[in-house]
């Protein structure tokens, strides 16, 4: 029987990878507690009041660490209230990244590694190492000095890449450029997907979710040629596109659209 590469501590209330370890210890990273205190990372995103994002660096036992702590605070009943009102299933706190990352790597879906993961009253939290150096697809897109054959290979490398997580089941709900990176460093490294926070893996993934990725993915990626959506499309379906894949391309071009008029009205 394989060993499971989580280990549970606190009480059952912090999951941690086994590789990390020694280092986490030798940083007095063994409680909840001690994680949401945690006060030596840098800010790099705070998007709202109970949502924060720092880079952290670790030395210890040998070990040296650099990764993203997110830490969410728990959610107002406002949330929840908007969730409902939608319809839709309220996705809050850690949890759902920390599964949604051992999802994708139990499907050989390249993503961020998971190290620790915990929640208690106060909140909860995910802590993934570092891609670094790494560049995002959406800069990387509007980048003089790419060339014709890169840019055709990544567009590849994107296609198959969101045709495998769909076959897996899984479906993102914030599938832009900007949450896709490329190892500077390692450019034979293949095309990593971030920020799983709202990720789900569903038994039968329905079409409404995989028009709402590709539709995601379709308005982040505007200045592609028709050349260039052309092969995406001929990746992603395994064949050319044609007559019986109208329907569904006509329904990423709407939702497209709609995510565009979206984004004007809320100025994102």
């Amino acid at each position: 029987m394989t060993a499971s590469p989580v280990t549970t501590w606190d009480n059952g209330q912090l999951a941690v990878n086994r590789n990390y370890i020694p280092v986490l210890k030798a940083c007095g990273l063994t409680t909840v507690s001690a994680f949401m205190s945690f006060e030596e990372g840098e800010v790099v995103k705070q998007a709202v009041v109970d949502r924060q994002t720092d880079r952290i660096r670790l030395s210890g036992s040998g070990y040296e660490f650099e990764g993203f702590l997110k830490r969410h605070r728990r959610p107002r009943w406002s949330e929840y209230l908007k969730a409902w009102l939608r319809l839709t299933h309220p996705m809050f706190g850690a949890r759902v990244e920390w599964e949604a990352l051992w999802r994708f790597h139990e499907a050989s879906l390249p993503t961020m590694t998971p190290v620790a993961f915990g929640e208690s009253d106060s909140g909860s939290f995910v802590l993934t190492e570092s891609l670094e150096p790494g560049r995002k697809l959406s800069a990387l897109a509007t980048e003089p000095s790419l060339t014709a054959s890169r840019r055709q290979q990544l567009v590849s490398e994107v296609a198959g890449l969101a045709r495998r997580m769909h076959d897996a089941g899984i479906h993102h709900q914030d599938f832009y450029l900007g949450h896709l990176l490329c190892r500077v460093d390692q450019p034979g490294e293949p095309v990593f997907v971030l920020d799983l926070g709202r990720a789900r893996r569903l038994r039968r993934l329905g079409r409404r979710w995989i028009v709402k990725d590709l539709a995601q993915l379709n308005y982040s990626a505007a200045n592609l040629s028709a050349a260039d959506r052309y092969r995406f499309l001929s990746a992603y379906l395994g064949h050319r596109p044609g007559d019986a894949d109208r329907p569904l391309l006509d329904r990423v071009a709407r939702k497209s659209k709609t995510i565009a008029r979206h984004s004007r009205k809320h100025r994102l």
